[in-house]
């Protein structure tokens, strides 16, 4: 038997369980271990070391009177919630997961993360890959990790600032100038706070889930709550999009507000600093949005439609 068969079935065992398992019982379940109990030790250690490399929740319950130690994989935090995204966010975040990379630490786990949501596989993710022009590649943090799980599941976290322990409730990630920033609410201050990922001095803590809602955000110092489109420098430009009555809910939604049409359909007022992010925007509805003004952002877009097209 591979290693790889054997940590599947350590997986399947752990997550199958009714209680938390000891070592000697996972070894009559599995095979593939070896007979000698030293050896199985050895074996079985670096085992549940390459769960944990992967990301998976291996918990280990340890008896303090007797030293007994007992493993069970936490499903809680391995199977994702449900964040319940409608079909047409699905689409637009598939759609950046194939033409976003998020370069170094983490590449892989927040992909994984971003398919558990789309239910999709690896494989199809793939082939749709091989034909997607990748538009733009993102440092990575290993802190992401955990923080995109936080914000899925509205968890608690906690991690040192400045040389000081925060504890919050994280909102929303953005990447600014090379940067990314976390939004959160932060539980001891009873305010909201933006954080600069590079800048946190130690590991981010996993906690338990926030007990209870969070107020209104308000922006604080850099904004967090700006748009994509609103962020850069230079001057703004007031556009208008028409997105079709499909789509129209989950505009409102994000956007914040428009004028609703007869057919269902709703135009959107946005000011426009970063053309790159509009078009983001925009391309995230597919065939379901025209932009209506100004020409100089239809044509832009139309521009670099057609250098796609021909590339």
């Amino acid at each position: 038997m591979s290693r790889l068969e054997r940590l599947v079935n350590l997986t399947a065992a752990l997550l199958n369980a009714e209680r938390p398992m000891s070592a000697d019982e996972l070894r009559e379940r599995i095979p593939g271990y070896p007979d000698d109990r030293m050896s199985f030790r050895r074996q079985f250690e670096r085992d549940k070391d390459a769960l944990r490399d992967l990301g998976l929740p291996l918990v280990s319950h340890v008896d303090i009177r007797t030293n007994f130690t007992r493993y069970e994989m936490d499903r809680d935090r391995y199977y994702m919630r449900d964040p319940g995204l409608s079909p047409d966010e699905l689409s637009a975040l598939s759609m950046a997961a194939e033409v976003v990379r998020l370069s170094g630490f983490g590449d892989q786990r927040l992909r994984d993360a971003m398919w558990k949501i789309a239910g999709e596989t690896e494989e199809t993710v793939r082939q749709s890959t091989e034909q997607a022009a990748l538009e733009a590649e993102l440092p990575a943090d290993i802190a992401l990790v955990v923080l995109f799980d936080a914000i899925a599941s509205t968890r608690k976290i906690t991690f040192t600032y400045k040389d000081a322990t925060r504890s919050v409730v994280p909102r929303s990630l953005s990447f600014e100038k090379g940067r990314w920033y976390l939004a959160a609410f932060d539980l001891d201050r009873n305010d909201d706070r933006s954080f600069r990922i590079d800048r946190i001095g130690s590991d981010v803590v996993l906690g338990e889930p926030a007990d209870k809602p969070l107020p209104p955000q308000r922006a604080s110092g850099r904004n967090p709550s700006r748009s994509p489109w609103e962020q850069g420098e230079g001057e703004s430009v007031l556009a208008e999009v028409r997105v079709d009555a499909v789509h129209a809910p989950w505009a409102i939604r994000h956007v914040g507000e428009g004028t609703p049409g007869a057919d269902g359909s709703v135009t959107l007022q946005l000011l426009v600093r970063n053309t790159d992010a509009f078009r983001s925007f925009v391309l995230g509805f597919l065939d379901g949005a025209v932009i209506l003004s100004p020409q100089s952002l239809r044509d832009d877009m139309v521009a670099w439609l057609e250098a796609k097209a021909l590339a």
